[in-house]
């Protein structure tokens, strides 16, 4: 039985942060999940696995800024782009291991073998977990919409039965600075919004069992597909880059509409959403770039 993990250094969005995207964080529990531990930039070089190196594994981070906040070579494995290219100099510093769908590696000039998928569809391959459905219809604001109304008003207004939010309480990546930022503003949307307040996982099982999820989160589109559960693009007047959803379609072979509720919502599944297939998951879990653990 392992009882420490080996240590990969990676980025993600919040890293620093108690209260995550649960999107962005994904990247720490697929790696967990793959047997690893995830430790930021500033963990000491000798005990991790990519010594020199940074991975890039989820989320909408192939851009210019993130590579600015990375010092080191970077390995990609399943990344998204934002729909702009990236500098040749920022191009040579990174090795493509897979990216998350055909509009990113035509985008940045990729090879067409580039091996495609969200890491985050991995997940029910890698944990054997129970999923109790409890049959509700879940909608899940983006993060930056999750306390623009309160969970009552937002469930009126599309019909759900439940509010999701993806600002979760998770723990912050080891060798990091921790950062309260978001907190307080977390327990006064519990208090005054009734916007719920969980950790990672919880969230992941309530989408897993959820009977439909309306999300303007990409990854709770991800998630949904990949545990099996009907979803559309939830659009509550802001649409956080729709080349993401452009790109995450475009891999699933469907194409999206951004929708304003439930009914809508269930409609563009019944006639398109439902057609959504996932790529070869054994050619995305082995261009993983480091050995197994």
């Amino acid at each position: 039985m392992q009882l420490t993990k080996t240590e990969i250094r990676g980025y993600y969005w919040r890293e620093t942060a108690i209260v995550k995207n649960l999107g962005d964080h994904l990247a720490a529990l697929v790696l967990d999940a793959l047997g690893y531990r995830c430790v930021s930039q500033d963990y000491p070089e000798p005990q991790v696995l990519n010594p020199g190196r940074c991975l890039l594994s989820i989320g909408s981070v192939l851009s210019k800024r993130t590579f600015e906040r990375i010092v080191t070579p970077v390995d990609v494995w399943g990344s998204g782009w934002r729909g702009i290219p990236l500098p040749p100099d920022t191009l040579r510093r990174v090795r493509f291991h897979a990216v998350r769908g055909p509009r990113t590696q035509s985008g940045l000039g990729l090879p067409v073998d580039t091996p495609l998928g969200d890491p985050a569809l991995l997940l029910p391959r890698l944990r054997n977990d129970v999923i109790e459905h409890h049959d509700l219809t879940m909608v899940i604001p983006h993060f930056y919409r999750t306390y623009q109304m309160s969970a009552e008003q937002r469930c009126s207004l599309t019909g759900c039965d439940a509010i999701l939010p993806m600002r979760v309480i998770g723990a912050p990546t080891p060798g990091a600075r921790i950062s309260a930022k978001g907190l307080p503003g977390m327990i006064g949307a519990w208090m005054r919004l009734g916007i719920p307040i969980q950790k990672p996982w919880q969230a992941i099982r309530q989408i897993a069992g959820a009977r439909f999820v309306l999300t303007g989160s990409l990854h709770g589109a991800i998630l949904a597909q990949a545990y099996g559960v009907p979803w559309a693009a939830y659009d509550d007047g802001y649409v956080d880059v729709p080349e993401k959803w452009f790109d995450w379609a475009e891999y699933l072979g469907i194409r999206i509409r951004f929708v304003p509720d439930l009914q809508t919502g269930m409609a563009w599944w019944d006639t398109n959403g439902r057609a959504g297939k996932v790529g070869d998951l054994t050619q995305l879990l082995a261009a993983f770039p480091y050995p197994h653990s």
